[in-house]
């Protein structure tokens, strides 16, 4: 009788631990099929915030790409040439700017021709500066105005909205070979310093240079003391700052160039 029951004994603790481990297997099989599962959702999270950024967890706002710059057919410049009257070509000229076209300093210079009184000039040219592709061209468009009251008005304004955009961040354009052909040509077209004064600042503004190109600029000056205020302005969009006495000895007296080398040395 006693050997009976230590058989049956034997018989029920080997099923308890057959199920125990089967139980512990499927334990395991579960919390792996979890795991599984957890990785997989991960995964897809993941591919969908790849796939989608704007898509957060958190919801952080992603910014759009700046768009291209569209810049207008020329059916539209051929359009302004239509018009009979400067008021509606300023009317035309806020719709293209306002729904986001662009022209080019060639394309504004054209519209600009096309005005018949100076006034309506400036208001357009200083509309479409920030519209402008390549801004860094922009004193190309001072030819097309009769007075230089007119001109200094569009100056100032180019070289005020211009220190805010370069403050701003904004990317700044390094003069090459072919660029300084055209300004020094322009800058030889002035008839008195004043004049060069104003439209070698407009050009500097906002663009790079290096020494020999300043001081290129700079030797087209008559006076010494014109001279001295320009290299001062432009020292700040030199590139290579360590080759400024290229610059400075453009000036005839040795005195403007201490006094320069003093200044500068104060920044």
């Amino acid at each position: 009788m006693k050997q009976k029951l230590m058989i049956i004994s034997m018989a029920v603790a080997a099923l308890l631990l057959s199920t125990e481990s089967i139980q512990a297997q499927s334990r395991v099989v579960r919390r792996s099929r979890t795991e599984v599962r957890g990785d997989r959702n991960q995964n897809t999270d993941r591919r969908i915030r790849q796939e989608d950024p704007a898509r957060s967890r958190r919801g952080t706002v992603v910014v759009a790409p700046t768009p291209a710059m569209r810049i207008v057919d020329n059916d539209v410049i051929r359009s302004f040439e239509r018009e009979r009257f400067d008021s509606n070509r300023l009317k035309m000229a806020d719709m293209v700017f306002s729904t986001g076209g662009y022209m080019t300093v060639a394309q504004i210079v054209r519209v600009s021709e096309i005005f018949d009184f100076d006034s309506n000039r400036v208001k357009f040219l200083t509309s479409a500066y920030s519209n402008c592709v390549d801004r860094y061209n922009y004193y190309l468009v001072l030819a097309t105005l009769d007075y230089s009251s007119s001109r200094d008005k569009v100056i100032s304004y180019v070289m005020d909205h211009q220190k805010i955009r370069y403050a701003e961040g904004e990317p700044v354009r390094k003069m090459t070979s072919s660029d300084m052909n055209n300004i020094i040509r322009a800058l030889k077209k002035e008839d008195f310093d004043s004049h060069r004064q104003k439209l070698a600042k407009m050009i500097v503004c906002g663009n790079l240079f290096t020494s020999r190109q300043i001081a290129d600029m700079a030797k087209l000056f008559d006076y010494d003391s014109n001279r001295k205020e320009f290299l001062l302005y432009a020292y700040d969009n030199c590139i290579d700052p360590q080759n400024y006495l290229t610059a400075a000895n453009t000036l005839d007296y040795s005195s403007n160039r201490t006094e320069l080398m003093r200044k500068i040395g104060r920044r």
